[in-house]
């Protein structure tokens, strides 16, 4: 089924539906939701697919282990199983049809080396995310064109945090964008100041 791809105006409408509706707590302004929601329409994923599976930290797109599990196993083109999974190891094995790409595993001990966060709480879950999250860079990329990355992965990334102020006027030169060649123009113009 191929995706319907949204006019900058479609993506403006549903941005500030889904950021008045109140259900996505990380999402403060319609602006905020068009940039999740843009980036999902980039990579393939449905609107309310992006505002729930996609996450921006420190100004970068990860995509949430869930969605990247079903957009390998929705591809048509790979699949994996999961080998191992507890809360010490995490092994999944990636295929092209029948045939076996590879192993991407990831240990509690890498884990707690890359200082990822929630060990204590979810540990299964987190070393899941970072071993489909490896695999798909190593064995599938071009289901997302190219590297993808977890949450769980930026939280060791150091960053350095910039304040816009005021905010307004950004908010208002993204919503007068008509196209995306203009949103991209903008963007580049503000990401060289």
């Amino acid at each position: 089924m191929e995706l319907q791809k949204h006019t900058t105006t479609d993506i403006m409408s549903i941005s500030k539906a889904f950021a008045e509706s109140g259900m996505f707590p990380d999402i403060k302004s319609a602006a905020q939701a068009m940039v999740k929601i843009q980036a999902g329409q980039e990579l393939g994923i449905k609107p309310f697919a992006a505002m729930n599976g996609i996450h921006i930290i420190s100004g970068k797109a990860t995509i949430g282990a869930g969605l990247i599990a079903s957009s390998i196993k929705g591809s048509g083109k790979y699949d994996y199983r999961i080998l191992t999974q507890n809360d010490k190891v995490c092994e999944i094995e990636f295929f092209e049809g029948k045939e076996s790409l590879g192993i991407s595993k990831f240990t509690i001990d890498e884990a707690k080396k890359a200082g990822t966060k929630n060990l204590d709480k979810f540990p299964a879950n987190m070393l899941f995310a970072r071993a489909i999250s490896n695999g798909v860079k190593w064995y599938t990329p071009d289901v997302f064109q190219g590297p993808v990355y977890v949450p769980e992965e930026m939280e060791t990334v150091d960053t350095v945090a910039v304040v816009v102020e005021p905010i307004e006027p950004i908010i208002e030169a993204v919503a007068a964008c008509e196209d995306k060649a203009t949103l991209t123009k903008l963007w580049k113009g503000m990401s060289a100041e």
